[in-house]
């Protein structure tokens, strides 16, 4: 080798490659390492995102070599963040569609992306391009997985390892929209036994160092009891009551929430186009909606809901639109809003929720109170709010009511309303991407420029997709690149209710007229029984709200699924249908009460698909905390059945009877004294149990016969000691529960 490379890549100490762990921990730890990139993938943040397993293991590679040569550390840092860009790089580079161009071809579009990302972020637009947020994704893969390598190879330490990983793989499960727990439970389970493992591997060292031979089993019975209380502690982990944690968690992050969600705010402006996943398990009313997503809804029961009126059940607004899907960005949380009253009335509901959703709370229209310790979340406007939450998430799955103020305006008084709206509101919910199709552009102007209201536009861009579109629940994700509203407009012309909802507010906006997106429940279907609404999670819904000044949120239903919102059409407002979304001019399904039922739920011979009139509503104890409680409890006492028995395996039947009434005495509070003689032993036992005395006399006679007699004990006193044995052990396990009791009372105050 010429010097040069020599001087550069010093030689390895071949002696030092073995792994440190044995064959035993080597799989542990690259799995350890893989969890992070895997559940990556498993997000399904973006498309190309197969390349960070490799990027993985090339970083566990070059970090186990870096740390077995004669690198320094300032060396290997910089020789780890050289060979990262570079693999960060091209592996991103061979990901990058088309596949079918060649790499310089495929490698100038990666750079032309990444300067088109940057001039967006500097003119303060929002980038949609995902290939920066893969190119960091691969860097903080690299970079967790190198540095962890390198320390367990050069410092015997597996600690940068598992913190750096951890971490990221903690901030992927905390964000992802799908759960992801599983990745957590098993890098926490990897990241013990591999630290238990290597804590043998030191303890060896150690022994001989010092001479000591230990017993052939040691290293083995070590890691064995190290596995098993590392299952222990993770569903300890899992099922044990985490409310005084959580509640101050919760108020630690209230000082922190503010500079929080202004670099959320950045940080979704900087990567825009990234969601998540392409079908999601039900509903999650999460901060950020990709458009195309197919949800998993069941017919199982969310809430039900007592009220006078048919409503919506609003959970989250969203005012920013991505160029692929929706966010929420006024994150203000706030403890008073003060909506307008104009062409509005109240309306109270009270609802059952079994399903949460974390600590969000569910109301009409706009909300301004409700009966436990609330919060809204806003923007600089207090007159209205994008969320409504609980202060303790634990309130948000019982039973609360909420007060709203919900619309009454006529159509000939909305119609008269004003056009100056607030620059702050302007800015928030007219915007668009500057990568927003033309084509959108110059259809919403066809439909509804030449309208001479704000009201009649809204409700020309309503009756457009009403009648020129399609409802169905064959979701279709867009194709890479395209804006899916676009794609929904001019290619698909039908799909789900977020489409049609998502195409109204971008209309919307490009006409002047400000407007967001709402998701939450519709009414769901009455039950005269229970005199409530029962909201199925098969409810959950996507609609409009444009703005209007004194006025405040209206709502609008673009989804030919559901009937239009129902106002009547001169200056009298008020009355029971006005501003009603549960009725409609002649049309639409209505129940006892007259409101409309769910046509979401109807399949297409108009038969419901869900019973909606089920039984009594399930209470709010929830019995899994509980009963997961009792089987770790049955599941520790059968290990430590196993583990006792386990003890006694090789010995006897005397000699396995007086260990294990010498062991389970000492459990009870009568432990042996070094010095006793078995006889002397069983005079004690007998003196403070006298139930047992001949039982255990019995087996210290055998144990006594076993040990000196030329010929050990006969089979009859075997017979003898084994009966013995199974007739003392329950009076001794009785004794347990009280010397447990005792215990703890010496440890209490």
């Amino acid at each position: 080798m010429p010097k040069t490379l020599r001087a550069l890549f010093p030689p390895v100490a071949r002696r030092r490659l073995a792994f440190r762990g044995g064959v035993i921990a080597l799989p542990i730890f690259v799995l350890l390492q893989l969890l992070y990139p895997i559940s990556l993938q498993q997000a399904e943040w973006v498309e190309t995102s197969a390349q960070l397993t490799r990027l993985a293991l090339l970083a566990i590679l070059l970090g186990t070599l870096a740390g077995n040569s004669r690198l320094t550390r300032r060396s290997a840092t910089w020789l780890g963040a050289a060979a990262g860009t570079f693999a960060v790089v091209i592996l991103t580079v061979q990901a990058t569609t088309p596949l079918d161009a060649t790499l310089r071809e495929r490698a100038i579009r990666l750079a032309m992306k990444v300067n088109d990302w940057i001039t967006q972020v500097v003119a303060g637009e929002a980038a949609n391009d995902p290939t920066v947020f893969v190119l960091i994704l691969g860097a903080t893969v690299w970079g967790a997985v190198y540095v962890g390598s390198f320390a367990l190879a050069r410092d015997k330490r597996p600690w940068e390892a598992i913190l750096f990983s951890g971490a990221c793989l903690v901030v992927n499960v905390s964000l992802a929209l799908i759960p992801l727990t599983l990745d957590l439970v098993l890098f926490t389970l990897c990241a013990l036994v591999l630290m238990v493992r290597l804590h043998i591997v030191a303890l060896e060292e150690r022994w001989q160092l010092l001479n000591i031979q230990p017993a052939g089993e040691m290293s083995l019975r070590v890691l064995r009891g190290g596995v098993t209380w590392t299952l222990v502690l993770i569903l300890m982990a899992l099922f044990t009551p985490r409310v005084g944690a959580a509640e101050a968690l919760s108020g630690a992050f209230g000082t922190f929430e503010g500079p929080y969600h202004r670099v959320e705010a950045e940080w979704q402006r900087f990567f825009a186009g990234v969601t998540g996943p392409s079908r999601l398990k039900g509903v999650s009313f999460s901060d950020s909606v990709r458009l195309g997503q197919g949800p998993n809804l069941s017919d199982r029961v969310v809430m039900t809901v007592r009220s006078e009126r048919s409503r919506y059940w609003r959970a989250v607004a969203y005012d920013f639109y991505t160029g692929a899907g929706w966010r929420v960005t006024e994150g203000d949380r706030v403890d008073k809003v003060v909506p307008p009253t104009s062409g509005r009335e109240k309306l109270e509901a009270t609802f059952e929720v079994e399903a949460p959703h974390a600590n969000l709370l569910f109301a009409p229209n706009e909300p301004v109170r409700a009966d436990i310790p609330y919060q809204f979340q806003g923007g600089l406007d207090r007159s209205y709010s994008t969320s409504f939450r609980a202060l303790n998430r634990f309130q948000a799955a019982g039973t609360y009511t909420v007060t709203s103020y919900i619309s009454t305006a006529s159509k000939a008084t909305l119609r008269k309303a004003t056009t100056v709206y607030p620059d702050a509101l302007k800015q928030r919910y007219l915007q668009l991407p500057s990568t927003l199709p033309q084509r959108v552009r110059d259809l919403a102007q066809r439909v509804a420029g030449p309208q001479p209201t704000p009201y009649d536009k809204a409700e020309a861009i309503e009756s457009y997709l009403r009648e020129r579109y399609r409802y169905t629940t064959n979701v279709k994700s867009p194709p890479a690149g395209r804006d899916p509203v676009d794609y929904f407009l001019f290619d698909l012309k039908e799909d789900f209710c977020e489409y049609f909802a998502s195409a109204m507010v971008v209309m919307l906006r490009e006409v002047g007229v400000p407007a967001r997106l709402i998701e939450g429940f519709t009414a769901g279907a009455y039950d005269p029984g229970l005199d409530r609404y029962v909201v199925h999670e098969q409810n959950a819904h996507a609609w409009v709200e444009a703005y209007f000044p004194q006025y405040g949120w209206i709502e609008f239903e673009p989804t030919p699924s559901d009937a239009p919102v129902l106002r009547v059409d001169d200056d009298t407002s008020a009355g029971s249908d006005a501003g009603d979304p549960g009725g409609s001019s002649g049309a639409g399904d209505r129940d006892e009460r007259g409101n409309l039922l769910d046509r979401d739920l109807l399949d297409e011979g108009g038969t419901a698909t869900s019973d909606a009139t089920t039984g009594i509503v399930a209470g709010t104890l929830d019995p899994r905390p509980a009963l997961a409680l009792a089987a770790l409890l049955v599941l520790a006492v059968l290990a430590s059945y196993v583990r006792f028995e386990w003890r006694f395996r090789g010995l006897g039947p005397v000699g396995a009877a007086w260990g294990k009434t010498r062991l389970l005495g000492a459990y009870a509070g009568l432990a042996p004294d070094a010095s006793q003689t078995p006889y002397e032993y069983a005079s004690a036992v007998a003196s403070a149990v006298p139930g047992i005395a001949t039982e255990v006399r019995e087996i210290a006679h055998a144990e006594v016969l076993e040990r000196y007699a030329p010929s050990g004990a006969g089979d009859a006193d075997r017979e003898r000691a084994r009966g013995a044995w199974r007739r003392l052990r329950g009076e001794l396990l009785g004794r347990l529960p009280g010397r447990a009791a005792s215990a703890l009372r010496h440890f209490l105050p």
